[in-house]
């Protein structure tokens, strides 16, 4: 808000008026002189004694615009802006040319969170004043806010081309960039802002985020250090802090930062959000859940927090309040947690019994893996008597008819025309089913290959003189920027398997990841035909090769779902604190009878857990091989 100005000599005085209960007369020179007393008593910071002097000279019906005014920024003040508001507007009605009192308006509209309004004030502020800086700053505040990224970045860079030399315009510009996804010209902003202002706290934490977000978690850290040693009571530094230590590995150090974070503020619920995730990370589930619960009572609708703390459940093997807490996955931000399709027809939700429904929808969600793993309770529906219809991703499609999951899946653009029946997203049918370890529904392996594929794999298989051993070490790194951290391996991690065993290795990995076979130690330990399986990308003949395996050994992806669901012996690696659904422990588990879980036991320590794989490896194949002899 501007701040009270002092009287022109160019305006006029004020005319003689008529107060209630007594008649006024006053000169234009009393008003002057109360004016110039008015003026005096705001420097000195006596505001009401000036405000009981602008009122005085309102009731005795002054028309200079700049007594409206000031009294209209003393209210500012003091965030009366409904009063606030009507006093700029008799300043305008005085004059309406007065770019000054369009500028506090604009202020004062937005504080009350008209931004249209207030865009509309910022705008003819500047067409009577082209080089008002600080509206031209406003206006682009105001658009950010709107989410008019592309505007306020041009009013940002107007008002620097007015003066270059202004730190927060620099800060700001490089906010609406971040937000607009240009994370390197919003760090060359905001580096602009720091040479400007090296003693800048806000810039120096705006300046962490962004670097955290392009994956710099070192200066990131560096960033966020030298914001708290400007101002070391800032809690949102604090917490980001805590979140880039915890991205970086150092969780002990991330506790600390969420709870000096919570020192400063205890109600906050985004950082014991931030510090349930470290806990689960650690391993620590009781205190996670605390940390969670006291997040939601503080804000009681927070997607993240309930997210969080179903996947927690989940992972401690608490599947029947898991999966009541899991529903609020729809709600999270993240578009990869969200349905792939949205039908014209009404979402199910367990109002009506499942056999009283017409024709249910099945809509995958997530990853592949998550709908390789779930489809399965397709056909546990059907064989209750239910008509169901699935929707899955068109690369599945094949892989969907031949296991007889659904003779006809639809795409995501054909479900979203479907307006009979009800849906329901994918990963909700567990909990109407009641799954769990003590009631898994479906064990029997239910994905399957066609005859013709496996016969032409075993025939370009056959060719193997040791026994075949597929591979696969690599999740998507997009996903495991957000969740499954620490999932992944480096293909030389393998190494010790080939020192041990006599096998050949079969790569199953596919896109990011398999460039590795050419530069590890053991790439001549691969199949004669691996270029061949690198240019099979369909799943139904990926599945065919893995059927042709003597066993797949693989980190946490969809093959691991592949491997499990066809029924194939699947050894699986998992880091320290895996996904919710492999549970913190066991060898076992009830989504895959055939499947045998390795865990670290120690957090990123794969060489261990691969000495144990070898280990394990000789005694399956000789277990195996001696078995063979026996039966010819």
């Amino acid at each position: 808000m501007g701040k009270p100005k002092r009287s022109g000599s160019g305006f006029s005085a004020a005319k003689q008026t008529a107060a209630p209960k007594q008649q006024v007369t006053r000169s234009s020179a009393d008003h002057t002189a109360m004016e110039q007393q008015a003026i005096e008593l705001i420097n000195q910071g006596k505001l009401e004694e000036a405000e009981t002097i602008y009122r005085k000279l309102i009731e005795e019906g002054t028309k200079n615009h700049i007594v409206y005014g000031n009294l209209a920024a003393i209210c500012g003040t003091q965030d009366r802006f409904d009063e606030l508001i009507e006093l700029l507007r008799k300043t305008l009605h005085l004059k309406p040319n007065y770019p000054g009192a369009h500028y506090n308006l604009g202020n004062a509209l937005k504080a009350q969170g008209d931004l249209t309004a207030a865009i509309g004030s910022y705008n003819t502020a500047l067409q009577l004043n082209p080089n008002h800086q600080d509206a031209h700053i406003n206006l682009g505040n105001a658009l950010k806010a709107q989410g008019d990224l592309t505007a306020a970045i041009g009013s940002y860079n107007t008002a620097l081309q007015l003066n270059p030399n202004h730190p927060n315009v620099h800060n700001n510009l490089g906010n609406a960039l971040k937000a607009q996804g240009d994370l390197t010209a919003a760090i060359a902003s905001y580096n602009t802002a720091l040479q400007l202002k090296p003693n800048y706290p806000d810039a120096h934490y705006n300046l962490g985020i962004a670097l955290n977000e392009q994956g710099d978690l070192t200066a990131a850290i560096v960033s966020y250090n030298n914001a708290l040693q400007l101002k070391p009571n800032y809690p949102s530094a604090h917490n980001n802090l805590g979140n880039a230590l915890k991205e970086q590995g150092d969780l002990d150090a991330a506790i600390a930062s969420y709870n000096t974070a919570l020192q400063l503020k205890p109600n906050y619920p985004s950082a014991h959000n931030n510090l349930g995730n470290a806990f689960k990370e650690q391993g620590d589930l009781d205190a996670a859940i605390a940390s969670y619960n006291t997040a939601l009572h503080l804000k009681p609708n927070y997607p993240d927090a309930h997210g969080n703390l179903s996947l927690t459940m989940l992972l401690g093997g608490d599947y029947k309040n898991g999966w009541e807490k899991y529903e609020w996955r729809t709600k999270i931000e993240k578009n990869t947690l969200k349905p792939h399709a949205l039908p014209k027809c009404i979402r199910w939700s367990g109002e009506t019994a499942l056999n009283q429904i017409n024709h249910l929808l099945l809509v995958t969600e997530q990853g592949l893996g998550d709908t390789l793993q779930f489809m399965r309770y397709a056909t546990a529906l059907r064989n209750q008597g239910i008509s169901v219809s699935f929707c899955a991703q068109p690369k599945l499609h094949r892989l969907i008819k031949i296991s007889g999951i659904d003779p006809s899946p639809l795409t995501p653009q054909e479900a979203n025309e479907i307006s009979e029946g009800q849906w329901i997203p994918l990963l909700s049918v567990p909990r109407h089913l009641g799954v769990s370890p003590d009631n898994p529904v479906v064990t029997e392996p239910y994905i399957k290959t066609t005859d013709e594929l496996n016969a032409k794999w075993a025939g370009i298989l056959s060719a193997e003189q040791l026994p075949i051993v597929g591979i696969n070490w690599q999740g998507n790194p997009e996903t495991e920027k957000t969740g499954l951290g620490g999932r992944s391996l480096a293909l030389e991690t393998f190494a010790p398997i080939t020192g041990c065993s006599q096998i050949s290795f079969l790569s199953l990995q596919k896109g990011f990841g398999s460039e590795q076979v050419e530069t590890c130690s053991f790439k001549d330990r691969f199949i004669s035909c691996q270029d061949q399986v690198n240019d099979t990308w369909d799943f139904l003949e990926t599945a065919a090769i893995i059927a042709n395996c003597d066993l797949v050994i693989t980190s946490d992806t969809s093959v691991a779902h592949l491997a499990g669901g066809m029924g194939r012996t699947t050894w699986l690696l998992l880091h320290k604190v895996p996904d919710w659904r492999w549970g913190i422990e066991g060898d076992t588990t009830f989504w895959y009878p055939s499947m045998r879980l390795f865990r670290q036991r120690e957090r990123g320590n794969w060489n261990e857990v691969m000495i144990r794989v070898a280990s394990e490896l000789d005694k399956f194949l000789s277990e195996k091989y001696r078995l063979v002899i026996q039966d010819g």
